[in-house]
C-alpha cells in the first residue's frame, strides 16, 4: 500500500503553489480550524517543494507537541522562553528601531509594572476600585498577546502556574528588550551586556519539574476528556482555566477526595463567586471531567458523588423578552447610518442581525456566522441554512429557518446577493490568529450586546441579545405557529419522541414563519 504524501498544490486562479494540509481531529479545537493554508510564495515547483518541507516540518512539529498535553515549567525553563521572546523583539527591530521618543513612550507600561518610581500617574475617575483593576490588568496582561502568539507558534501548551511564571519572566525579557532598542535608537549598537542571562531552552527535562503524574493528571485526564468528547472549544476556553487551578492543587486525579472538594467549593463561596456560578462552572467542570475518568478507569469512584451546591431560587422581576418599546428602539437603531468608522461588515450586522434574530429566534452567534451560499432557495422558498460547519450550534445539529417576508421586502436577499463569498458579517482577513473559543463571530455578538446598551436598552435584567429568542417564542405562541416547527427552526429538543422523527419541508417552514406578525416600527 502506497501512502499519499503532502505535497504543494497549485492556487488554481494565480498558480502559486500553496501548503495544504488537514488538521488532525484531536487538535481541531486547539487550532480552530479544519485545514492549514498558508501561500508558498512562488510558481517554480523546485522552489515550492524547498518550501512545502520546511513548513511541513515546523507545522508536524508544532502539531505533536499540541498534542502532548499541557506541560509545567521551572523557573529556568519559563526564562528561557521569555529569551526567545526577547531576541525576536531584538531581532525584528534592531535594523530600524524607530524614532527614540517613540521608544521612551513604550516603556511607560513596563516601568508601570517593574519600575513605577519612575512613573508619575494621575487617577482621572473617582471610582478607586475600577482605577485599580484597570491599572492592574495593565500592568499584568500587556505582553499576554505575545506570549500566546509564541505559544501557539511552538504549539506549548501550559499550565495557569506556568502560564503566571512565564508571564513574570516575558515581563523582564520585555523591558529589557526596549531599553536596549532605545539605545539602538539613539545610535548605541553595542551590544546588550545582560543578553546571556537567558539559558538555552531544554524542554527535555520538563520530566522531573512536571506537575501532572502522567495519564492520571488532573489536566491530562481534561485534556483526554475535551479530546474524546469534542468539547466546544467555548466550553473548552471557559473551563480550562478552572481545571488548571485545580491541578496546581491536586496534580494527581487519584488524590482528588470529596473531602478536599467540599472545601475546596467552601473557599469559592466565601470568595465572593454566587453558589449558581460555582455550581455550573466549577463544579460541572470538574464533574464531567471525573465521570468521564471514572468510566475510563482512571478513578474507581467519582469523588463529586453526592456533592452540590444550595444554590437559591434566581429571583425575577420581569419577562425575559424585550418589550415592544425595547424590541422598537434597536430595531429603529439598525435603520441609522453606522458610524464613520464602521467596517463594511459591521454595519452590515448592525443593520440585518437584529431583524434576523427577531424574525427567526436564532441565537445570535448563529446568525453573526452565516456565510453568502447559507441562505439558499429550495423550490421557490427562500431559507437559512444554520450549522455548525459555518462555526457552532448548541445542538451541533443543522436546520433550516424560513425567511420571514418582512426581511424579504427590506432587501435582505438582494444584500446577500451583493456580498462576496465567505461571512456575511465579519471579516476572515481580520482574524488576528485567535483561538476557536473566541471566534470572529463571538466579537460580533458582543460588540452588538454593547451597541443594544448604548440604544438605550439598558435594562440588566434581560440579556441585549438572547431576548429576542424569547420574544420570537412569545410571538410564535401568540401567532398558534405549529408547536414543532418553532422549536425546529430555534434548534429546541422536540417535544416527544415522536416530533424527533422525520423533519420540515421547506414550505411548510415558509408557511409558519409567514404567521410570525411584522414589527412595525410607525
Amino acid at each position: 500500500m502506497v501512502l499519499k504524501m503532502s505535497r504543494p498544490t497549485r492556487h488554481p486562479l494565480t498558480g502559486i503553489y500553496q501548503f495544504r494540509k488537514r488538521v488532525p481531529e484531536n487538535l481541531i479545537p486547539l487550532i480552530g480550524k479544519r485545514e492549514i493554508k498558508i501561500s508558498l510564495g512562488t510558481r517554480d515547483p523546485q522552489q515550492a517543494k524547498i518550501a512545502h518541507a520546511r513548513i511541513l516540518a515546523t507545522t508536524e512539529a508544532k502539531w505533536r507537541q499540541l498534542a502532548a498535553g499541557l506541560i509545567s515549567l521551572s523557573q529556568k525553563q519559563a526564562v528561557a522562553m521569555s529569551g526567545e521572546i526577547y531576541r525576536t523583539m531584538i531581532t525584528e527591530n534592531e535594523d530600524d528601531p524607530g524614532p527614540p521618543h517613540l521608544r521612551q513612550a513604550g516603556l511607560i507600561a513596563d516601568h508601570l509594572h517593574l519600575r513605577p518610581e519612575k512613573v508619575k500617574i494621575l487617577q482621572l475617575t473617582k471610582d478607586d476600585a475600577l482605577f485599580e483593576k484597570v491599572l492592574e490588568t495593565y500592568r499584568t496582561r500587556r505582553n499576554d498577546r505575545a506570549i500566546n502568539d509564541y505559544l501557539m507558534q511552538h504549539g506549548y501548551r501550559l499550565d495557569e502556574p506556568s502560564f503566571e511564571r512565564l508571564r513574570t519572566a516575558v515581563a523582564h525579557a520585555v523591558l529589557q528588550a526596549k531599553e536596549h532598542l532605545l539605545k539602538l535608537a539613539n545610535g548605541d549598537y553595542r551590544s546588550d551586556p545582560d543578553a546571556d542571562r537567558f539559558p538555552t531552552l531544554d524542554l527535555a527535562a520538563r520530566e522531573k519539574h512536571a506537575s501532572q503524574p502522567g495519564k492520571y493528571g488532573i489536566a491530562q485526564v481534561f485534556e483526554d476528556y475535551v479530546a474524546e468528547k469534542k468539547v466546544a472549544p467555548a466550553t473548552y476556553k471557559k473551563w480550562i482555566g478552572l481545571i488548571s487551578k485545580v491541578a496546581a492543587e491536586v496534580p494527581d486525579i487519584r488524590d482528588l477526595t470529596g473531602d478536599w472538594i467540599v472545601d475546596w467549593k467552601d473557599r469559592l463561596l466565601k470568595s465572593g463567586l454566587s453558589a449558581r456560578y460555582v455550581r455550573d462552572s466549577h463544579l460541572a467542570c470538574l464533574r464531567a471531567t471525573c465521570s468521564w475518568a471514572k468510566s475510563n478507569r482512571r478513578i474507581a469512584v467519582n469523588p463529586l458523588d453526592g456533592i452540590n451546591v444550595a444554590a437559591p431560587q434566581k429571583t425575577t422581576t420581569r419577562q425575559k423578552w424585550f418589550t415592544p418599546e425595547e424590541a422598537s428602539i434597536i430595531l429603529k437603531g439598525s435603520l441609522a447610518p453606522p458610524p464613520p468608522r464602521a467596517t463594511r461588515e459591521m454595519a452590515s450586522a448592525r443593520r440585518w442581525i437584529p431583524w434576523l434574530c427577531a424574525y427567526t429566534g436564532a441565537r445570535v452567534g448563529e446568525i453573526a456566522q452565516l456565510r453568502r451560499h447559507d441562505i439558499q432557495e429550495d423550490g421557490g422558498h427562500l431559507l437559512i441554512w444554520i450549522t455548525p460547519e459555518a462555526g457552532s450550534t448548541k445542538s451541533r445539529n443543522p436546520r433550516f429557518v424560513a425567511i420571514h417576508p418582512h426581511l424579504i421586502e427590506q432587501g435582505f436577499v438582494d444584500f446577500v446577493k451583493a456580498q462576496p463569498k465567505g461571512p456575511l458579517f465579519y471579516d476572515p482577513a481580520r482574524h488576528r490568529g485567535g483561538k476557536a473559543g473566541n471566534a470572529q463571530y463571538n466579537k460580533v455578538s458582543e460588540r452588538l450586546a454593547a451597541w443594544v446598551r448604548e440604544l438605550g436598552v439598558d435594562d440588566k435584567r434581560i440579556r441585549p441579545n438572547h431576548a429576542w429568542r424569547h420574544l420570537f417564542k412569545t410571538e410564535a405562541r401568540a401567532a398558534f405557529m405549529d408547536v414543532g416547527a418553532r422549536d425546529y427552526m430555534q434548534g429546541h429538543v422536540p417535544a416527544t419522541e415522536g416530533e424527533a422523527y422525520g423533519g420540515y419541508k421547506p414550505h411548510v417552514l415558509a408557511h409558519e414563519i409567514a404567521k410570525l406578525p411584522r414589527f412595525e416600527l410607525g
